[in-house]
């Protein structure tokens, strides 16, 4: 799918946004969106296709393009898209992508302590060395972080976990930028890292569960302090 029908998707789905459809509302035909975004009608009805299969909107045949329950009916990937297209996260669904992210991963590390191997604990050793190397610079470990927490991930042997995750990742990457924007975050991020590390490679499944919960509660407490400034709410 080429990057120019993806933005339409997404700029389908901010106005939709925008407008405050309700659920089950009609919205435009694909000759008034065609109109409104300068484009082909062929174009929209790629987009509007791409939209249906994400459960987004439902067509009517002989009456129309309808919104759907966004809550209940639409794919988790739905909210990548919302965030690619600057759509703003209520707190409401930060708050729910930090519950969700202890259920993946305070259950994956369980499994990862008897599951991972001896290359997959090379793997997060040289992670955590490339965050070293990236805080001795002054530099903050956005990316080693995402690789650590993926490699305890893909160490389970759960390829549809991996892919759960890699989602999740995907869809809090603008909320990460602005996290580990304040250097200290490194810091505290490397270090609760190392001790997860040192869990795994004993093999202690309840260790790392305490290790990973421990590091995801500092984080929830990061963000429960952002989502009360209502100066940081738009940057979310």
């Amino acid at each position: 799918m080429s990057s120019t029908q993806t933005q339409l998707q997404g700029k389908l789905l901010k106005f939709i946004r925008d407008r405050q459809y309700e659920q089950g509302e009609r919205l435009f035909s694909e000759r008034e969106f065609a109109e409104k975004f300068s484009t082909t009608r062929a174009a929209v009805r790629e987009a509007i296709t791409a939209l249906e299969a994400l459960r987004i909107i439902e067509r009517r045949k002989h009456s129309g393009i309808y919104l759907r329950d966004l809550n209940a009916d639409a794919s988790i990937d739905a909210l990548v898209l919302e965030v690619n297209a600057g759509i703003h996260q209520s707190s409401e669904q930060i708050e729910s992508a930090i519950e969700l992210r202890g259920v993946l991963e305070i259950g994956a590390i369980r499994h990862a302590a008897v599951r991972r191997s001896e290359s997959d604990l090379e793997l997060l050793s040289q992670i955590l060395d490339a965050s070293e190397n990236k805080l001795l610079e002054g530099d903050d470990i956005r990316a080693e972080d995402v690789n650590f927490h993926k490699a305890i991930v893909g160490s389970t042997g759960n390829t549809l976990l991996v892919r759960v995750v890699n989602w999740f990742y995907e869809f809090s990457n603008e909320r990460r930028k602005q996290y580990f924007s304040d250097y200290n975050f490194s810091l505290i991020s490397h270090s609760e890292h190392q001790q997860i590390f040192e869990a795994l490679r004993q093999g202690d499944p309840e260790a790392c569960a305490a290790s990973m919960r421990n590091h995801l509660l500092h984080t929830s407490k990061v963000w429960s302090v952002i989502l009360k400034n209502p100066e940081n709410r738009g940057k979310s």
